[in-house]
């Protein structure tokens, strides 16, 4: 199990940070990624892996006016 965005997830072995954006609907161009509180860069989601137990904060970044 991990903690995404303050909510239990389910986790899988292997599971990747693109992975999960893809599954929760992630889908515009900005978003942050923490990983418990470290920042993920975007070049890393597809091998970043998920670790059971992680703290997961996905944002997606929008500006308006």
């Amino acid at each position: 199990m991990i903690i995404l965005n303050n909510r239990s997830y389910p986790w899988c072995k292997g599971m990747t940070v693109q992975q999960l954006l893809k599954e929760n609907g992630f889908v515009y161009k900005r978003i942050v990624v923490k990983i418990n509180g470290q920042l993920v860069h975007e070049l890393d989601w597809p091998k970043k892996e998920i670790q059971d137990g992680d703290n997961v904060s996905a944002m997606h970044l929008m500006a308006g006016g």
